[in-house]
């Protein structure tokens, strides 16, 4: 089923519970057991996904964050950024897709597709030469979304989840 009531949500900074609630469960249900340790993961969102941080996040003027509802409840959330938000220097008049996360309850139901139409939306309205994003390179379901939407791998980085030194494809869409 295709929820056709989605509603797009601007995340405000009243929303920061909710944030760090739908951060870390969709980061675990995404890259914990049996794809990564329980002691990575736990000691990656111990370190990275907490409240101090989702609060400098949400009050950066240069990131977004928005959540996707249905029925009043959260079911994924996603993280644009803008200029020195970016997490890598690619481009001046580039935007970033820090993070897409959809509950795994509600994967396959065009969410995440309707989070990369609203994004691409909003980088037209900015003239954004381009979007881009990192991806991990096991994340072969999250790598043939993004082609079927017309991104290309362009580089690589190394990303570092707990102790494992990983690969992350950088794609990017050209508008």
């Amino acid at each position: 089923m295709v929820y056709k009531q989605v509603k797009i949500q601007s995340v405000q900074p009243r929303d920061v519970e909710k944030l760090l609630h739908i951060g870390r469960q969709t980061f675990y249900e995404a890259f914990g057991p049996p794809h990564n340790s329980e002691e990575n993961i736990t000691n990656y969102l111990n370190e990275k996904i907490t409240l101090n941080n989702i609060v400098k996040e949400i009050n950066n003027p240069k990131s977004k964050f928005y959540f996707a509802i249905i029925n009043k409840e959260i079911a994924g959330y996603i993280k644009i950024n803008f200029d020195y938000a970016q997490t890598e220097p690619i481009n001046d008049n580039s935007m970033e897709i820090e993070r897409i996360y959809v509950l795994k309850e509600f994967q396959g139901k065009k969410i995440g597709q309707l989070f990369l139409e609203y994004t691409v939306k909003i980088a037209k309205q900015k003239e954004i030469d381009f979007i881009w994003l990192g991806v991990w390179e096991k994340n072969i379901d999250a790598i043939r979304f993004y082609k079927r939407n017309d991104f290309k791998q362009f580089d690589t980085h190394q990303f570092l989840l707990g102790t494992d030194l990983q690969t992350d494809i950088i794609m990017k869409l050209e508008l």
